[in-house]
């Protein structure tokens, strides 16, 4: 799973340093609000086969999950030798369990071009009229984008405060963006549920692209200062990468095409650049003090350059995609995609001579893409209605990037999907006794996953860590952005699950020490079980999958909604 540093900021499509500058974390911590009961209609299946124990093959599993977590795998880091000997292991499986391959040229593999992109060294300036000379990483930091390599922004400021447009509340009324700088705060009101404020940071750049801004400048302000340091986020986008994915058409994505170069302002310089407007920096600091959901939006009456400078890699890096064939040739078309990211941080040098280097990723991702092997294999000796793309994705660790890519381009002759499960980082170290399934509320899967759960005999909690946004935060996300429908199934907190999980997450994630040592097998296994059962049900569907009326991501996203329950 990608999370950021101290899981702070919520994951965005297209790259990771560059995504601090693009957005920020939730702002808002209410609850998921699962929907009532009454919406959905009892689950109705094209085919309903008895309740049965799923027959998990343990010794696959462990199998599958020794090798994809060891040494030799050297970390699995998108784009490295070892990501690549794990792409190729995981394309024989699926040979072995029979799935089609579906990826490029009748093969298992589609290759993700990506482009890796970070600040210079040199060539990085802001300047502000009416204001002196900054000084860089004193000042400012700036970063440019995967489109163009550098450049120089001259613009005239136009404050937007979250940037935001949604109902009762557009930071964009009454300014025109146009050729413009925007400059913006981090956050949002609070009153936002947690999910869709994390779209809504996520998705800064693109707002404020399609309304014609070619640069941003966030403003640090004092809840900023509460989360991290001005040092520290100098330091991660002074010296960090980012990653996106090139197109068929040769261009790097961007979710903000026409912004050529961001930046962030140290405090006092925030400070000066309002003093004397309408809405200064005490009043924005009042207004973060008190969770003032509305900032007004105005003209700074002054310009800004910024010329950004940056350090490009292109690299190629698979996904693995197989498929396995429905039983219903009217369903030919409505594909069903099962997911889990392959990728980990590869090998990182340790201070200490003789340290453990490799970070060998057990739990993140390798018992995902295990289990997403086993529920394969149990697919093909039982079919469902509808097909199933299988897909080990590259590049999640990055943000996302894999994913994003196959949304896009899904490389599918005829049809197209219509449901995503995702399988990422259950912590599956304790006896769980219950599963949170992020977005399943939000669509017709709910029934689907809610009866997997009960045949297992575990509860289908609500989200515990809401703040989190952790719905926006895995694959499952990019299939959302293509208005596909998508469920990711985690662990909950009972049964010790709350202590459980703070161990992995504050001393094995993202370390060397996340190796199969960590697993409970017999979890693993129940784990994947109920995953197929949710696989399964969700392949044989009456109707095809379906946002609910009013769901947020089906308004924004334009999937097409479920009929209203009678």
């Amino acid at each position: 799973m990608w999370r950021k540093p101290e899981a702070k900021f919520a994951a965005v499509p297209g790259g990771r340093a560059a995504d601090i500058v693009q957005a920020s974390e939730p702002a808002g911590a209410s609850r998921m609000k699962f929907a009532p009961a009454s919406l959905f209609a009892p689950l109705a299946l094209l085919a309903s086969p008895a309740t049965a124990q799923v027959v998990v093959d343990n010794d696959l599993l462990e199998r599958d999950l020794t090798i994809l977590a060891a040494d030799d795998m050297e970390g699995r880091e998108a784009g490295t030798r070892g990501h690549e000997r794990a792409a190729g292991y995981v394309a024989g499986r699926m040979a072995a369990l029979g799935l089609e391959p579906a990826g490029d040229n009748g093969t298992y593999f589609q290759h993700v071009p990506l482009r890796t992109y970070s600040a210079a060294e040199s060539g990085n300036t802001i300047s502000i009229e009416g204001m002196d000379a900054l000084v860089p990483e004193v000042d400012f930091v700036v970063r440019g984008g995967p489109q163009v390599q550098s450049g120089t922004v001259t613009a005239p400021l136009v404050f937007v405060g979250y940037a935001l447009d949604m109902p009762g509340y557009d930071s964009f009324e009454g300014v025109d963006l146009e050729g413009a700088i925007a400059v913006r705060v981090r956050g949002g009101p609070v009153s936002l549920n947690s999910e869709e404020a994390a779209h809504f940071q996520s998705s800064t750049n693109q707002r404020l692209s399609d309304r014609g801004a070619i640069g941003v400048l966030t403003l640090f302000t004092p809840s900023m200062a509460e989360t991290f340091g001005w040092d520290w986020l100098v330091g991660y986008l002074s010296h960090s990468s980012s990653m996106t994915w090139i197109g068929p058409d040769g261009m790097a994505f961007s979710q903000g095409p026409n912004i050529a170069g961001s930046g962030y302002l140290s405090e006092d310089i925030s400070r000066a650049l309002l003093d004397g407007q309408q809405f200064d920096f005490d009043d924005l600091a009042a207004a973060e003090e008190s969770d003032v959901a509305s900032l007004p939006s105005f003209a700074l009456d002054r310009s800004a350059t910024i010329t950004f400078a940056s350090e490009f890699d292109d690299i190629d890096s698979p996904n693995v995609i197989g498929m396995i064939p429905g039983s219903d040739p009217a369903l030919a078309d409505e594909y069903v995609v099962l997911t889990a990211h392959l990728d980990h941080v590869g090998i990182q040098p340790t201070e200490e001579v003789g340290d453990d280097e490799i970070f060998n990723g057990a739990l993140d991702n390798a018992v995902g893409v295990a289990s997403m092997l086993e529920v394969s294999r149990l697919l093909m000796e039982t079919p469902a209605a509808r097909p199933f793309l299988v897909v080990a994705l590259t590049a999640e660790e990055k943000g996302l990037i894999g994913s994003s890519y196959h949304a896009r381009n899904q490389g599918l002759a005829t049809g197209q999907i219509i449901a995503n499960v995702n399988l990422d980082m259950p912590v599956v170290t304790y006896d769980f006794q219950d599963v949170v399934a992020f977005g399943a509320e939000r669509s017709t899967l709910y029934p689907a996953v809610r009866s997997a759960a009960e045949e297992y005999g575990l509860t289908l909690s609500p989200d515990p860590q809401p703040e989190q946004g952790f719905f926006t935060r895995s694959d499952q996300y990019s299939y959302v952005i293509a208005g596909i429908p998508a469920v990711y199934l985690d662990l909950g907190f009972a049964n010790g699950g709350e202590v459980a999980q703070a161990v992995v997450f504050s001393e094995h994630y993202h370390q060397p020490s996340d190796e199969i040592g960590l697993i409970d097998f017999g979890g693993l296994a129940r784990f994947t079980g109920v995953n197929y059962l949710i696989a399964r049900n969700v392949g044989n569907m009456a109707e095809r999958p379906a946002w609910l009326p009013g769901d947020f991501f089906g308004m924004t996203f334009g999937g097409a909604p479920a009929a209203p329950a009678e």
